[in-house]
């Protein structure tokens, strides 16, 4: 009973070594001068697109970043296709302001819903040891479009194409 009891502690001790905290408010973030999650993100999305498939960018991501800390940012957007199905679609490609798809199923106004995941690593060490703590954070928007039957590439669309291309190359 007792080596019980004792190989229990030991799985404690071992769970609680690694953990800290993933609570953090916006000022322990270093984002005291952020009025809303709004002020975070500066989107470029295409407000008139045709049928099919487009895209959109996070322009500017405005956290006030500490040294020493890594951030990567995913788009997570549902995206309405044929027959009413929503599939949800998670985009990322290792920067600060990565592309994402949109989809233009019918014409008229169609909203969508963009979900950005925030993941702020923080190494830090205990006694010898380094760990690396990862905070996520979700920043939920919605963005109405219009959709129209006839080809139709906006401005922001054709820079937006060619940011991209350029960063193929």
């Amino acid at each position: 009973m007792r080596n019980i009891f004792n190989l229990i502690l030991l799985l404690i001790f071992f769970a609680s070594c690694g953990q800290k905290g993933n609570e953090a408010t916006d000022n322990e973030l270093g984002n005291s001068d952020l009025k809303n999650q709004d002020d975070l993100f500066e989107f470029k999305i295409p407000d008139t697109i045709s049928l099919g498939k487009h895209i959109g960018r996070i322009a500017k991501y405005k956290r006030n970043k500490k040294p020493n800390f890594d951030y990567l940012l995913s788009v997570i957007v549902s995206n309405e296709y044929e027959d009413s199905k929503i599939k949800t679609d998670t985009f990322s490609d290792g920067t600060l302001n990565p592309f994402f798809g949109i989809n233009g199923f019918k014409t008229g106004t169609q909203d969508i819903k963009i979900i950005v995941e925030e993941q702020i690593l923080e190494p830090y060490k205990k006694d010898i040891d380094s760990f690396l703590s990862i905070k996520k954070l979700y920043h939920e928007y919605e963005v109405r479009i219009t959709i129209i039957e006839r080809d139709h590439v906006s401005d922001i669309e054709e820079k937006l194409l060619a940011e991209l291309k350029n960063e193929e190359q």
